[in-house]
């Protein structure tokens, strides 16, 4: 401060000052926010300006550090990812290579049809498809005919009937394929207070889908000689 005044360039007055800093009106010329210098009160137009060269080598200094912190906690947040995943679904499936995964495949109707006859005879013991029909393996692992008679094996109650009440009949191409257990509480005292999921999404449902439940399915070994497994 010289004289108890500011040194102002241009003709701004202390009033113009005052009513920019109250209503944030800004200069489309220059900034006049006040800086000191050397006990000295003055715009930053009147500050020394810096050279082009050096305000492009320390721009080019900050982008550097910024793309390199960027980098760091990008790799940092990767790995925190891998733990996050690894404490949630355990460890990584292997990845097999299925026939059906290229650009171009498909799927293998016969192993479909295999894999439905081991889930009617073994895995439809305690496991539901509540969501998937007979209709829906038509064309993907049985022909038409070939559903309609399978279908056909099971009962269904249905109704009402002109009496008013429920009947059995034989199953449709529509009806979902039967539950084991008619409710989760009776699905849960037939295995000892678990709950067998229901197979039907079981792919979308798993972290890394067909190579875990295949892992899982494949991973059983007889225990070592003189280990003794207990089952509760």
């Amino acid at each position: 401060m010289a004289g108890g005044r500011a040194l102002l360039s241009g003709p701004r007055s202390w009033c113009e000052l005052l009513l920019a800093r109250r209503f944030g009106i800004q200069n489309e010329k220059r900034n006049v926010t006040l800086c000191s210098q050397n006990g000295r009160w003055m715009t930053e137009n009147s500050l020394p300006k810096r050279s082009s060269q050096s305000q492009d080598q320390r721009s080019t200094l900050s982008n550097i550090a910024a793309l390199v912190g960027a980098g760091a906690m990008g790799m940092l947040g990767l790995a925190g990812f891998a733990h996050a995943d690894e404490a949630e679904h355990g460890l990584q499936a292997p990845s097999y290579p299925w026939s059906h995964s290229g650009w171009f495949s498909s799927y293998d109707h016969a192993s479909i049809r295999r894999g439905h006859q081991v889930y009617k005879e073994v895995c439809a013991a305690c496991h539901a498809m509540s969501l998937v029909t007979y209709r829906d393996l038509i064309g993907v692992a049985y022909t038409e005919a070939e559903v309609k008679a399978l279908a056909s094996e099971i009962e269904v109650e249905d109704g009402p009937n002109d009496a008013g009440e429920m009947f059995m009949r034989p199953g449709k191409p529509s009806d979902h394929l039967q539950a084991p257990y008619a409710n989760e509480q009776a699905a849960r005292a037939a295995n000892g207070g678990a709950y067998p999921p229901d197979l039907s999404l079981i792919c979308k449902a798993r972290h890394n889908g067909q190579n875990y439940i295949f892992s899982l399915l494949m991973g059983y070994r007889d225990a070592p000689a003189g280990i003794s497994v207990c089952i509760s």
